[in-house]
């Protein structure tokens, strides 16, 4: 019975966000209220708020529960993993980040201040996360290298998004995993030569 009811509260998750996210794209951020979103979701305000308390949490969807996760990862890692490691792995059971949404999600976070400091947040707590990871397997004395190597690759993975996005909009499509594996890949490349030129002096 409790799988059941977990099911039918993402699926009522998902229907407001999906819901939410049409609006944004057709209506534009701030015309598009909660009492809109609940209609077009055929749920009530209440219940809206109940799963989102802001606009902004609706265009972030599952970030904050995709950040602990990867804090979880890099406190649990396997002996003879290393962090950037545990990273590439997490970024591989992602799901919903690097899909068409994207380019709407960026568009917002250029235009509407709140969603940009948002996204700009919880590309902090990564970083934070990354670089507290990167210290534990280093050393206390590599604090400054952890934290250069964390701001390093949370960079490339900007630069990634911003990459993906532009293909999706140009092509018209949803990038294929192959595509997006290749630009984790690089963005990941990078921050591992910054490790090693770290771990060589």
């Amino acid at each position: 019975m409790a799988g059941l009811r977990e099911r039918k509260k993402l699926a009522t998750r998902n229907a407001i966000r999906d819901a939410a996210m049409a609006l944004f794209e057709e209506h534009g951020f701030a015309e598009t209220t909660f009492d809109r979103i609940a209609e077009a979701a055929d749920v009530s305000r209440a219940t809206v708020f109940a799963y989102f308390p802001t606009k902004e949490d609706i265009v972030v969807g599952e970030a904050g529960a995709a950040v602990d996760a990867l804090a979880a990862a890099l406190a649990e890692r396997p002996a003879g993993q290393g962090s950037i490691a545990t990273v590439r792995a997490w970024l591989g059971e992602l799901t919903g980040w690097i899909e068409p949404e994207l380019v709407l999600q960026l568009r917002l976070a250029r235009e509407v201040p709140a969603v940009g400091a948002r996204r700009l947040r919880i590309y902090r707590d990564v970083q934070n996360a990354v670089a507290e990871g990167l210290e534990a397997e280093l050393g206390p004395d590599a604090h400054l290298a952890a934290r250069l190597a964390a701001a390093a690759l949370i960079a490339a993975l900007g630069i990634a998004e911003e990459i993906a996005a532009a293909r999706m909009e140009e092509g018209g499509r949803a990038l294929g995993s192959a595509e997006i594996d290749a630009l984790f890949d690089d963005a990941v490349q990078f921050a591992e030569a910054g490790m090693a030129a770290v771990k060589a002096r």
